[in-house]
């Protein structure tokens, strides 16, 4: 019987960042993801619009060396100085941060 190889590694889509937004995203989505990028080089960042698409209500995850030796809520106020005219619009934003290791 010929030996078969499997690989256990997988690719979390998510977990893939880059300087441009993924297709997938809309508009604000990739409005939001393009600043944070930019801001924060992150090693990970999700931008999703939990509004039904209308852009009132956004859930972000940022994960980037830049809130190395930071707590929580110094980390949120980076990202919320970031976005300050952007959260302007918006009902509510739903931040989850954390340093890269």
């Amino acid at each position: 019987m010929p030996t078969r190889l499997i690989s256990t590694s997988r690719v979390v889509l998510s977990d893939i960042v880059s300087a441009s937004p993924p297709a997938s995203l809309n508009d604000g989505e990739k409005h939001l993801y393009s600043k944070l990028f930019e801001k924060f080089q992150p090693s990970k960042l999700v931008v999703q619009d939990i509004s039904g698409g209308c852009g009132s209500m956004y859930q972000v995850e940022v994960v980037s060396p830049a809130f190395k030796g930071l707590n929580m809520v110094k980390q949120h106020r980076l990202v919320n100085e970031t976005l300050k005219e952007e959260i302007k619009t918006m009902h509510g934003i739903r931040l989850t941060t954390k340093a890269a290791a």
